[in-house]
């Protein structure tokens, strides 16, 4: 083997083992897909919906607490004497 030979011969070397040790980790990732198991973003999704469905949970509440406050303010002003209640009042 000539000296140009050896040299075409370890750049090519050199060439395809870079070449796998960019792509396999691409390759990697791809072959954890089509297995099935879940990815980083899959499981960042999965919290964010979770939340999202505690947030309305939570909204909910809110607004049946403001109802329930509104219908006690009601009720606590029927309850107040009328001469008290108007301008003037002392």
């Amino acid at each position: 083997m000539s000296p140009e030979e050896s040299v075409k011969f370890l750049a090519l070397f050199l060439f395809m083992g870079g070449t796998f040790w960019v792509v396999a980790p691409f390759f990697r990732a791809l072959a954890r897909r089509l297995e099935g198991k879940t990815s980083d973003l899959q499981a960042v999704e999965q919290v964010r919906d979770d939340l999202l469905g505690e947030v309305d949970g939570l909204r909910q509440e809110v607004a049946q607490l403001s109802e329930r406050l509104e219908f006690t303010e009601r009720m606590i002003a029927k309850q107040q004497d009328p001469s008290r209640v108007g301008p003037g009042a002392r």
